[in-house]
């Protein structure tokens, strides 16, 4: 639904509510946007900010113009739609939105990953255990091994939407984690890690649940630390 524009930053107005119609999937990718004299009609504001306001949507590779045809809302994967309408920088300046997030997601993850392990799981999971005892020295790579020991966690739980969840926040995670390991090293969380896949190997579901939220409420201390000082 299109809201009447404030008088205020109406360029800016104007390209958010038309950036929240893709979103909200108002307007479906393969979809003719309205013509810029229709756009103009719609929002009761000038041509040179419609324009303004398709070029930046344009930038965010969410529509594609047609040269003599008008604007078609482009076909892409979530990850990348992801990504475009809520850029990586945004978290890595607001980790704690990021830290929210894991805290009830892989907590629950975790739970639900006590149900659903079979041996083969257990051994992966203790597999990149090892990987990452022997990458203490190795942050960049360390971090990377980091992120596969938590999706594995995620693909264990057997639950697409988990898994879809992960994917598409796949370049998220990959920054915050090479941030954390690069602040606070590697050897602090394997000692969750471990805690974490004895819970699961044990069918301890309030265990892991714990040991993952703990795990990353110290991680929350620990930015909230650096922030103090």
């Amino acid at each position: 639904m299109i809201k009447p524009i404030k008088k205020t930053n109406i360029s800016e107005e104007v390209f958010l509510q038309m950036k929240q119609l893709i979103i909200d999937r108002k307007w479906k990718p393969g979809d003719k946007l309205p013509s810029e004299s229709e756009l103009c009609k719609l929002f009761d504001v000038s041509r040179v900010t419609v324009r303004n306001a398709l070029q930046r949507l344009a930038a965010l590779d969410l529509i594609k113009t047609r040269p003599g045809d008008g604007a078609y809302i482009k076909m892409v994967d979530d990850t990348a739609s992801f990504n475009r309408l809520v850029p990586i920088a945004y978290f890595e300046e607001n980790i704690d939105i990021i830290l929210e997030f894991r805290r009830e997601i892989e907590s629950g993850t975790c739970a639900i990953a006590v149900e659903k392990a079979d041996e083969n799981d257990i051994k992966e999971l203790r597999t990149l255990l090892k990987q990452m005892e022997g990458l203490q020295d190795d942050l960049e790579q360390l971090a990377i091994a980091d992120l596969d020991f938590h999706y594995k966690i995620a693909q264990i739980s057997r639950n697409p939407l988990i898994i879809k969840t992960y994917e598409i926040i796949a370049d998220i995670y990959n920054s915050h984690m090479k941030h954390m390991v690069k602040k606070m090293g590697g050897e602090y969380g394997m000692y969750y890690h471990k805690k974490i896949v004895d819970a699961i190997e044990a069918r301890d579901a309030e265990k892991a649940r714990d040991y993952m939220r703990e795990h990353i409420d110290k991680n929350q201390d620990f930015i909230k630390g650096i922030k103090i000082n």
